[in-house]
């Protein structure tokens, strides 16, 4: 069957016997294995992945992966969800702006789970990551931002074809293989952002890894698919896209392929909450230090775009999801705290009368993108910050900067200290980080790490 000009390429590169790659891409990769690793690791007994899981005991689903955080191992495809629904059980996995999603947690999902069963090396796991991230990305310069804005939730949509394309790469696919795999994954692409608040938003990684992992297996023992469907008249630009959508092959054609990590820096969350409280919390944490304590927030207002809010959507959550998506509630817990942590999104952390009447007080002042604007959080969306004082001091705050994105990146002390908050170890981290390459990523005490579970689904 013929490719078209996206799926020509994209798969030649991915197939290559030497990826080519910027000069810190493989540093960026193992950073983002531990940090994904540390979230899954948190969300192992969250309620999420703990229905996944219980589903799967329920359809007799045993195997020889054991998902990150310890439990019965599964196939290589129910390891796969279990270590996805774990991932993005708390919103704490990094994510790129490219496709809007969350690029980390689906593909090193399904590539842990072929770690555990076949022993990949350190290497090996973190070049396929490589191949995924940069799928996602391009597939995210071909829809453009109109995709997510429509209401696509596009870990879910984009994240199975970028999965495929890193199973792939780990299974050694030929070229062919490659592209029928990324086009098989297509038919998985769907989700919405509505989900956001339940427990499907989290459940949604999970399926995309399980998806793509599936869609590279089928392809490496002969599956076909039509791989000209990107551009296609009813195809997939047509369908997912919008009609400021470039398209594949456009997209393509000047694509730098292998620079995706320079070109669209992973983000790296300092907090367990959605993309779009990430700002807020760092305005609240910066303006909570300057507070006197004999000082009484009297007002809140906060300046942000519309399309963000219509993602963290949330007032006065009702539940855990819905905290790390209310705008209202981030606010309260960084300027009543101080340092939002995990535990702030615990009921006892968000139904506590003090938060949740300084939650009401904050007024959303929302405004519109300009036509064409990327989607980008940054300085060209900015956000202001605006609290009133009992004493008549007014505290502002402006947020341009990303935490933990290209302008003020993760340091390694700070994905040290999300790794303790995690729970695991930073000895652990520290050995990893530093381990040789072409160690298998199972001899990695940080890898193999078991969560303390309760109760007979935590498995």
């Amino acid at each position: 069957m013929s490719q078209s000009a996206f799926s020509e390429r994209l798969s030649a590169w991915a197939t290559a016997e030497v990826l080519d790659v910027g000069a810190q891409a493989y540093e960026s990769a193992r950073t983002s294995l531990i940090d994904t690793l540390a979230c899954m690791y948190l969300g192992t007994s969250m309620p999420q992945p703990r229905a996944v899981v219980a589903a799967l005991d329920a359809s007799g689903d045993t195997g020889p992966s054991v998902p990150v955080g310890g439990g019965v191992g599964r196939t290589l495809t129910g390891a796969a969800l279990v270590n996805g629904a774990r991932a993005h059980a708390l919103d704490f996995d990094d994510y790129e702006l490219s496709g809007s999603s969350h690029a980390s947690g689906p593909i090193f999902s399904a590539l842990f789970s072929l770690a555990s069963a076949r022993g990949l090396s350190i290497h090996q796991v973190c070049e396929a990551w490589l191949v995924g991230h940069e799928t996602v990305v391009q597939m995210g310069r071909a829809l453009g931002y109109g995709h997510y804005d429509k209401g696509w939730h596009s870990t879910l949509t984009l994240g199975p074809i970028g999965v495929a394309a890193a199973a792939g790469r780990a299974l050694s696919l030929s070229q062919a293989q490659m592209a029928n795999a990324m086009a098989l994954a297509s038919s998985s692409a769907a989700g919405s952002l509505r989900q956001t608040g339940s427990h499907a938003k989290a459940i949604h990684e999970g399926l995309a890894a399980q998806a793509g992992l599936q869609a590279a297996l089928m392809a490496q023992r002969g599956a076909t698919a039509n791989t000209v469907i990107w551009d296609i008249a009813s195809g997939f630009a047509s369908l997912y896209g919008t009609d400021s959508s470039p398209g594949f092959d456009a997209a393509i054609a000047d694509a730098e392929l292998g620079l995706g990590t320079e070109r669209f820096p992973v983000i790296r969350k300092l907090w367990p909450s959605c993309a779009y409280t990430q700002r807020p919390i760092a305005g609240a944490e910066a303006v909570a230090a300057q507070l006197l304590d004999e000082e009484k927030i009297t007002r809140v207002r906060y300046h942000m775009p519309r399309p963000f809010h219509q993602v963290a959507r949330f007032d006065i959550p009702g539940n855990d999801a819905e905290a790390r998506f209310s705008v209202p509630y981030c606010l309260a817990a960084g300027l009543l705290s101080g340092h939002v942590t995990p535990d702030d999104f615990e009921p006892a952390a968000f139904n506590d009368p003090a938060r949740q009447a300084l939650a009401a007080k904050v007024e959303l002042e929302l405004y519109e993108l300009p036509p064409g604007h990327s989607g980008d959080i940054g300085p060209t969306s900015p956000e202001f910050l605006i609290v009133t004082l009992s004493s008549g001091r007014v505290l502002e705050r402006e947020e341009r900067a990303v935490p933990g994105g290209a302008d003020l990146p993760m340091t390694e002390t700070q994905l040290l200290q999300k790794v303790s908050d995690c729970g695991l170890s930073v000895d652990e981290a520290q050995s990893l980080l530093r381990a040789d390459s072409a160690e298998a990523l199972t001899r990695c005490a940080l890898f193999t790490s078991t969560a303390p579970f309760t109760g007979h689904n935590a498995a």
